[in-house]
Order: C-alpha cells, then sequence, then structure tokens
C-alpha cells in the first residue's frame, strides 16, 4: 500500500511540474517603425537593459588637459619578502604502527616553530590528508604541509620535508 502511496505522490508531482513550466508563455517583444531613411518592414525592439541609447550620449573624444601625463608615472616596484617565490612541503605526521611522532613535530605549531628555529621563514602553514598505502612502517595520512620561500627548501630538504 505505502509503495502505491510513493507512486501516486510521485505523478501528482511530476504533473504539476509539468503544468508550472508550461504555465508561462514567453511574450513577444514590442515592434517598432523602422529608422529614418530605411523602407521595409518593422524593427524588432532591443529589451530595455537599463543603457542610455547612443543618440543621447555625445561621441566620445580623449582630450588631456595641459600638464597632465600621458603615460602613466613609473611606481617603484613593490618589494617581493621571497624573491625567489615560495613553495610547499608536507612531511607526514607519524609512521603507521608507530606510537607518536617525530621530535618536535607534534602539532603544526610545534612543526613550524621547528622550521622557524632552523632560519626558515614560514608563510603558511596547514594540516592535510594525502593518500597513503595501508601498511606498517609508511607514512600516515595526516601531514602537515608548510609554505616557505624557495631560497629555504635545501635547509628544509636536510631536516626530512619533501617538496610538494
Amino acid at each position: 500500500m505505502m509503495i502505491r502511496n510513493v507512486h501516486i505522490i510521485f505523478f501528482l508531482t511530476l504533473i504539476l511540474v509539468i503544468l508550472g513550466a508550461c504555465s508561462s508563455a514567453p511574450q513577444a517583444l514590442p515592434t517598432l517603425p523602422p529608422p529614418p531613411g530605411e523602407s521595409g518592414g518593422l524593427a524588432t525592439a532591443v529589451p530595455d537593459q537599463g543603457y542610455p541609447s547612443s543618440e543621447v550620449l555625445p561621441p566620445a573624444t580623449a582630450t588631456l588637459e595641459p600638464g597632465y601625463p600621458e603615460q602613466p608615472v613609473d611606481l617603484p616596484p613593490t618589494v617581493d619578502p621571497y624573491p625567489g617565490g615560495l613553495v610547499w612541503i608536507v612531511r607526514p605526521v607519524g609512521i603507521q604502527c608507530e606510537e607518536g611522532t617525530s621530535p618536535g613535530y607534534g602539532d603544526l605549531r610545534e612543526a613550524t616553530s621547528t622550521l622557524t628555529a632552523a632560519g626558515i621563514a614560514v608563510a603558511d602553514a596547514e594540516m592535510t590528508e594525502m593518500m597513503v598505502a595501508a601498511s606498517c612502517g609508511s607514512p600516515t595520512s595526516a601531514h602537515f604541509r608548510v609554505q616557505i620561500a624557495a631560497d629555504d627548501l635545501q635547509t628544509a630538504l636536510s631536516m626530512d620535508w619533501t617538496q610538494e
């Protein structure tokens, strides 16, 4: 009995959707007489977009006031705090089937402070999950992900981090 009620409700909903979709017919656009100088049939009006017609606006002219520079003034270059660019490095939180984490890397805050203590400027840091093989001795799926300056990459690699 319940399956029958579900079919009836579905059928009634389908009918209501079809009737709702068919109830509003598109309305025809009004027609305008042809512009002066043209003869022939009627032209179809463009729906009002809220823009003034080109006949109302004067033609655009580019005139600069005297003393106004024609070229923009050269601005000093911005200072890039990381001239070599930035790179992402990753390190697993731990090893599967082993207790705890690597020394100095208990959580994300400790991981970034260990890098900072080694002279590496940390631009951004987050925890991420990566796909790994489920076997003892393999890295855990949880990884520290840290963005550092490219110039500090070799130092990070020597600390057992991996470039992403």
